[in-house]
């Protein structure tokens, strides 16, 4: 799809369309709330850890600032209830906070305490736009949210929940499911100028920080507005939902985390005595993902590359082309050498200023070949890729096995065919199936320095069975 100037818009366009959000909200009397204030609003007195107190069992904010001097390079603070490191981020180039509450000083998903807040965030918001869902807002269209963020070209709609939810693991799915789904009804064909594929996040997705610098530049400051005094507890958002004859069961959520039904070694001694020897005897590591897939998948994703791939999910395409690759057992070396390559046309694709693609994303997504990352890359499912990329993946299509008759009769009528037309039987295999054993020997017997890769691509025999009678 191509996109009108007008759509991309130019940066003088996006500043003044930034200034006239002010001037607007500002007209309708709603007053704009420094940053300080809206994370104290936020993250209320006492529901952080306290400086120096360990294991209270209460997160922290992190706040993480990611610079494009030089490398460029991301440098993360603890904010603790006293808010006074939030100082660091404010006014920064590209400062983050997501809405949640983190144990210890590390911003992953293992680490997430609590949520606060669901958050959408919309992009490519002009003036009537903004007032648009202004109006939406005051009117009940939409679920009014307690305060609206203007972050540089998009808005940030912050629903503040009446409790913080702890995130359990198993809670993760179905609060994103409730997130994309406000997602999908808040961002459309009246709220931003480019509404189809929508930025589907998840719940964890960092957001700038109010105070901080947008796209625009330094003169440009993310802007919070207070719209409702309400805060959500998660069934008003699914009565909201109800309204729009969109149902969601988040039943789920409220439901104890499972416990893993462990045992002990011994009794796991006893069971699976291969497994005992292997990993605790042996010492060795069961690695996840090492499944190999066809190379032809690799080669299919390279293709939805050049050809479906648009602005939103360029960088996420590459890591799906680590996962692909990780998958079908190319060479790393391949990888990041295919990837460069696509860099010209990802870059092509661009119609903002502001959103070049560079080699800088395109190092930045070949992250995920290293350490933690490239197992994680190897379980990338087809689900998360197609989200990520905005790219449609189809699940496959298993052929039903067809109805036979299962008393043998078929296999008579079949013989009976064939002593009819062949009374003497010769048409029968007397010496039995050619042995696969013979193959593999005589193609050794043949290729001296051959390797299992080249016997398997010569004689069209399965992995296994070269394994099975190579010598």
């Amino acid at each position: 799809m191509t996109y009108s100037k007008r759509q991309g818009k130019t940066k003088y366009e996006w500043e003044k369309a930034f200034k006239e959000k002010i001037a607007f909200m500002s007209e309708m009397g709603v007053e704009e709330i420094d940053a300080k204030t809206f994370y104290r609003d936020l993250f209320p007195v006492g529901s952080l850890g306290t400086r120096g107190v360990l294991n209270n069992g209460k997160g922290n904010i992190i706040a993480s600032c990611i610079h494009s001097r030089g490398k460029g390079y991301t440098r993360q603070w603890c904010v603790y209830d006293d808010m006074q490191d939030l100082d660091k981020v404010l006014g920064d180039e590209f400062g983050l906070i997501p809405p949640i509450s983190y144990f210890g000083n590390t911003y992953n998903k293992e680490n997430a305490h609590e949520l606060f807040a669901i958050v959408i965030d919309i992009d490519y918001v002009g003036i009537r736009q903004f007032k648009n869902l202004y109006k939406q807002f005051s009117n009940g269209v939409q679920l009014k949210p307690t305060y609206i963020v203007s972050s540089g070209k998009g808005v940030h709609v912050y629903y503040f929940l009446k409790e913080p939810l702890a995130l359990y693991r198993h809670r993760a799915e179905k609060l994103k499911e409730l997130k994309e789904l406000l997602i999908r009804r808040l961002w459309n064909d009246t709220s931003s100028i480019i509404p189809d594929k929508p930025d589907i996040t998840g719940i964890y997705q960092g957001f700038r920080c109010v105070g901080s610098q947008t796209k625009l530049g330094k003169d440009y400051i993310v802007k919070a507005w207070k719209l409702s005094d309400k805060r959500y507890s998660l069934d008003d958002i699914q009565i909201f939902f109800k309204g729009w004859n969109k149902d969601i069961d988040i039943s789920s959520i409220y439901e104890k985390p499972k416990k893993s039904k462990r045992i002990s070694i011994e009794k796991a001694k006893e069971l699976y005595p291969q497994w005992y020897q292997d990993i605790v005897i042996e010492g060795r590591s069961k690695k996840k993902g090492t499944w190999i897939c066809n190379e032809a998948l690799y080669e299919w994703w390279k293709n939805k590359i050049l050809n479906e791939v648009q602005v939103g999910g360029r960088y996420y395409s590459i890591m799906a082309l680590c996962s692909y690759g990780l998958k079908c057992g190319i060479s790393e070396h391949k990888i990041r050498r295919d990837a460069y390559s696509f860099l010209e046309h990802l870059e092509s694709l661009t119609f903002d200023d502001d959103n070049h693609f560079t080699r800088k994303d395109v190092k930045d997504a070949l992250s995920a070949l290293k350490g933690s990352n490239k197992e994680l890359s190897m379980m990338a499912s087809r689900q998360w890729i197609s989200e990520h990329t905005k790219v449609d993946i189809s699940p496959n299509k298993r052929r039903k096995k067809p109805l036979c008759r299962d008393d043998g009769t078929a296999f008579k009528a079949a013989r009976l065919i064939q002593d009819l037309q062949d009374p003497n039987g010769e048409w029968r295999n007397k010496e039995g199936r050619p042995s696969k054993k013979n193959i593999v020997r005589q193609w050794q017997a043949e290729h001296s320095y051959g390797t299992k890769a080249d016997c398997e691509k010569d004689t069209k025999l399965s992995r296994h069975t070269i394994l099975k009678w190579w010598v």
